[in-house]
């Protein structure tokens, strides 16, 4: 019998087409991977994913839970790069909740930053009469309720 030399298999020809075509694949979807989790990891810091934040915080006013409506804001103002006119908006009200707790000091911190970030704030006459009246509860000898309300 008579040995015949057949390769079993696929010819250079074929393979290094094979081969390049597997590399770029490869290449191109790690790229397109990268692509999303950088795209949703910017998503997370947006304003507008945040924003749920802010909503929580406003129904939990609505329904009297300050102190818990004081912790959403308080996170939402920390984890987002918002506006100054906005920034001092939620400062105020939060502000304004910790004088509805009766926590003038707290208050004073909060009633400050939206001070003093907001330079062209719509409330800052409003602003004012809550600090004052914080102020002077904090210097009155006889602690009185601290609610303005």
């Amino acid at each position: 019998m008579d040995e015949e030399n057949t390769d079993i298999g696929l010819s250079n020809k074929i393979k290094i087409p094979i081969i390049i075509l597997t590399f770029v694949t490869i290449c191109a979807m790690g790229g397109m991977f990268i692509k999303v989790v950088y795209s949703i990891n910017k998503s997370e810091k947006s304003p507008d994913s945040l924003q749920y934040l802010r909503t929580i915080g406003d129904k939990l006013q609505d329904k009297g839970l300050y102190e818990q409506s004081i912790e959403q804001y308080i996170k939402y103002l920390k984890n987002t790069n918002i506006d100054e006119s906005s920034y001092s908006e939620v400062a105020h009200n939060v502000g304004e909740l910790y004088m509805s707790l009766s926590n003038c000091q707290e208050a004073l911190v909060w009633l400050f930053h939206a001070e003093t970030i907001g330079t062209q704030y719509a409330r800052a006459e409003e602003l004012k009469i809550h600090i004052d009246t914080c102020l002077v509860k904090i210097n009155s000898p006889k602690p009185t309720n601290l609610n303005t309300k």
